[in-house]
């Protein structure tokens, strides 16, 4: 990782040390667009989280949701979509979090080096950013590097924050107006995803750290230097932002520069009844709908033939989380009997209708680097996603449970793979003398429910694969906030510490690459279930979209800001 990171000066000389042509700061291909945006339209979407509200607006309960919906902030550094489908389609932009440094870009970091003795990061701040007004909290003003250093040492020093995730990080220091640097106990090889792009990086000015923890929570202070700012908030209805036209960024459409965002603003709509969001889409009462499961496609395909839909692999692993700490799931070969109990492939086939992959966890399919595909993988690994129900009874019988045993599952009601997989779940362990109680739970009680003691033996969820490193900590690593399976397993734990500080990047791919096989082969913590495909569908007159989804961990902020609605051609189609 060092080799990507090590330096990058204007991100022009970055381009030419990874052999690219250019590296822009914003989607600047005057080729790909032959229409005038029309800047006065409103985008209605329904995102990939249409049941799901704001948990909090408080980024100090560091809650990944805000940063979700948290389309007023920016962050030093994002993906750079000129490296998408728009222009030569490197990167989708679908995973959540994982962005390989040739499709990075600066945002209010212009630039970033590292340095050593002493080990630090030097961030070049980019010029003429602003932080939008708010009347009772602040004016505007323009982003400094002050800000920059204030907001990371506030925001590690936060009741909820979570252990590790800057710890490597000793203090950040302005040293200068624009220059802000973070000084290192030790070098991190996930350094660019923690305070870059990642969940928690979103940057919010020192006014708003000031407020009170009530008028923190509170969405009509909601500040930063983002494309948006939030009008309306109704809970389990929608969200309206409206756009910022002091926003920094810009782009080039036929030789002639416009602000962005390119639209006036969007309301998220939250729609908690599958059919009715389907019929929203259908009905154009929605532009854009982010999350589509492959049941409603064909007839979509029918009902709505001008929709333009794009599927592909869902950006999440599913899992039964299986509690490693506590009786029955503490022994390894209840473990491996419960994965050789389910019918991977009948999963696949019956549920998801063949679209899907039955191994897509602890790594992604997508990080080719690191990924190890099933039919690489030891015998005994292999043996898990088959279908062995007589040598799951055995596995069971050698771990002294003869007769099987009862187990509580906890499920959230808010995701349909989970409510439809459920009963089938259940089926197959029935078969080998295990009986699954099902425990279904709104979303706000379920996640609530991880990790405390409370939590049951099973616990039914989806992650999301941000990048290789989150994924290896957050759900494999003892103590961690997203860790279900309370998975704690010493070799693991120690062998993710050693890649962290491995600058050689074919080598940590090595370490990386191997910690994976060993989570499968040897610990299995999981139930590990297939990844489905999902889909987008979206209206010809939504513009300047190509079904990209994050520029970093669930933040879809310049996607959103570069769409415009052609309403004439909305008009036109009947709507």
């Amino acid at each position: 990782m060092l080799d990507r990171f090590l330096k990058v000066g204007a991100l022009g000389a970055f381009a030419l040390s990874l052999g690219l042509t250019s590296m822009t700061l914003g989607i600047n291909s005057p080729s790909a667009w032959a229409e005038e945006p029309q800047t006065d339209s409103v985008v209605k979407m329904i995102t990939r989280y249409r049941t799901l509200n704001p948990l909090s607006w408080d980024f100090h309960r560091w809650v990944w949701k805000t940063s979700f919906d948290g389309l007023h902030t920016t962050q030093l550094m994002a993906g750079d979509l000129d490296r998408g489908p728009v222009n030569n389609g490197a990167n989708k932009f679908i995973a959540p979090g994982w962005i390989p440094p040739e499709d990075t870009k600066g945002e209010i970091a212009e630039s970033w080096e590292t340095k050593q003795d002493p080990l630090r990061i030097e961030f070049t701040i980019r010029k003429g950013v602003m932080w939008m007004a708010k009347e009772g909290i602040m004016k505007s003003r323009e982003v400094v590097a002050k800000d920059v250093a204030h907001h990371f040492n506030l925001m590690r020093s936060q009741k909820r924050y979570i252990p590790t995730y800057w710890d490597f990080v000793k203090e950040w220091k302005a040293e200068g107006k624009y220059k802000a640097t973070a000084y290192l106990n030790s070098y991190n090889g996930n350094w660019p995803y923690r305070f870059g792009w990642g969940y928690f990086s979103p940057l919010l000015p020192p006014e708003w750290h000031a407020l009170s923890d009530e008028k923190r929570a509170d969405w009509k202070n909601a500040v930063g230097a983002g494309p948006y700012m939030v009008t309306d908030v109704k809970k389990s209805s929608k969200v309206t932002y409206k756009r910022n036209d002091n926003y920094w960024d810009s782009q080039v459409i036929n030789g002639k520069k416009y602000q962005l965002p390119l639209n006036a603003g969007l309301n998220y709509m939250f729609i908690k009844d599958e059919a009715t969001a389907i019929a929203a889409i259908r009905t154009a009462k929605a532009d854009l709908m982010e999350n589509i499961r492959w049941q409603f496609v064909d007839e979509l395909k029918k009902s709505a033939p001008d929709l333009i839909i794009k599927g592909d692999m869902e950006a999440n692993f599913q899992l039964l989380a299986l509690r490693n700490d506590k009786k029955p799931f503490s022994d390894v070969r209840v473990r491996r009997a419960m994965n050789m109990a389910v019918n991977q492939l009948e999963i696949k086939q019956a549920l998801i209708n063949g679209k899907g992959e039955v191994l897509n966890s602890p790594l992604s399919m997508g990080w080719t680097s690191v990924y190890t595909p099933l039919q690489e993988l030891s015998p005994q690994a292999q043996e898990m996603f088959g279908y062995h129900p007589d040598k799951a009874k055995k596995l069971l019988k050698e771990a002294g449970y003869p007769n099987g045993f009862k187990f509580e599952m906890m499920y959230c009601t808010c995701s349909p793979y989970h409510v439809d997989i459920v009963p089938m779940l259940q089926a197959y362990f029935q078969v080998v003398g295990v009986t699954l109680i099902p425990k279904p739970l709104e979303y706000a009680a379920f996640r609530s429910q991880m990790r405390k003691d409370t939590q049951a033996a099973g616990y039914l969820y989806q992650v999301a694969d941000n990048n290789p490193f989150t994924s290896l900590r957050a759900y494999h690593k003892g103590g961690q906030t997203w860790n279900a399976s309370m998975m704690d397993d010493p070799k693991h734990n120690k062998a993710w510490d050693t890649a962290l500080a491995e600058t050689d990047q074919a080598k940590q791919d090595k370490m990386v690459k191997a910690m994976g096989r060993y989570i499968i082969e040897e610990a299995a913590p999981y139930v590990w279930l297939p990844t489905p495909f999902s889909y987008r569908a979206w209206w010809p007159w939504v513009k300047n979209y190509h079904g990209e989804m994050s520029v970093g961990a669930i933040r879809p902020a310049p996607i959103y800001a570069r769409m415009w609605i052609d309403k004439d051609l909305k008009k036109k189609m009947g709507h």
